[in-house]
Order: C-alpha cells, then structure tokens, then sequence
C-alpha cells in the first residue's frame, strides 16, 4: 500500500511538471506575401501556412504551407520544419506541386529550403526556394506576417 501512495505521488509531480512546460496548443495563422521568380519569369503570389505543431523547449515548429504566384502558373503545397534561433529562422520542406513546371496540372514531389529573419514581433522578411527533379527552380521573397 506504500509503495502505491509513493507511486502515486511521484506520477502526479511527473504530470504536474510535464504541464508547466509544456505550451498551450492554438493555431498560428501566417501570411505570406511577395514575389515568385521561376528562371527569369517572375510575379506576385502569396504563401498562406499553419502551424501544425510546437516543440515545448527547442524552437522547432512544423507548419502545412500552401503557395501560389497570382498568374496562375502553379501551386506548392508543403509541410515544413522551421527552426528559430534568436531573430533567424531556418527551415526547410517537402511537398508537391506545379509550380514553375512547364507543364501546368502535372504536380511533382519538391522540396524547399526557407530563410527568414525577424522584423518585429510578428513581422519577418522571408525567402523560400523551391526545387525538385525535372523542374526549374522557383525562388520566392516576401514578408510573413503571422497572426
């Protein structure tokens, strides 16, 4: 019976400390705007993403992101890991799409590699590139506001 009341006490101080550091979950809204350039063919888009996930004690965030310049010449849609470092964040992600393909409609496996650095508190000046096989490389700079 001992031995329970220790148990006991011991998982409850476990809970109890989990649940300090641990951050309460909502949803972080960002958006991006800005332009895309795809081998010398550029025009304004947008990149919209969701935070899908938070580490409690490393800066590390997973985020789904959608992208698309507004000509209408594709779309990205990815899942990205963001690590933040002071004002710098560095990330990158994997994901599909059409973006910058010749031929639109035929989306193909990308990835992209992301850097941002931070303005003001919800404000940065962000870069993404995006690359894949048989495919022209696309390169996007903007501003990311985060709600």
């Amino acid at each position: 019976m001992r031995f329970l009341t220790q148990f006991s006490f011991v998982a409850v101080c476990a809970v109890a400390i989990i649940a300090a550091t641990s951050q309460a979950a909502r949803a972080q809204v960002s958006i991006d705007g800005g332009y895309f350039d795809t081998g010398g063919t550029g025009a304004v888009g947008a990149a919209v993403s969701l935070q899908l996930f938070k580490t409690p004690v490393i800066p590390l965030t997973v985020e789904a992101t959608a992208a698309a310049p507004f000509d209408g010449r594709g779309f990205a849609a990815t899942a990205d890991a963001r690590f933040r470092l002071g004002g710098t964040t560095l990330g990158g992600g994997v994901g599909a799409g059409d973006i910058g393909q010749s031929t639109l409609g035929q989306s193909r496996f990308l990835y992209d590699g992301i850097i941002a650095q931070s303005l003001a508190p919800h404000l940065a000046v962000e870069g993404r590139v995006y690359v894949g096989t048989n495919r022209p490389t696309s390169v996007f700079a903007g501003l990311r506001l985060t709600l």
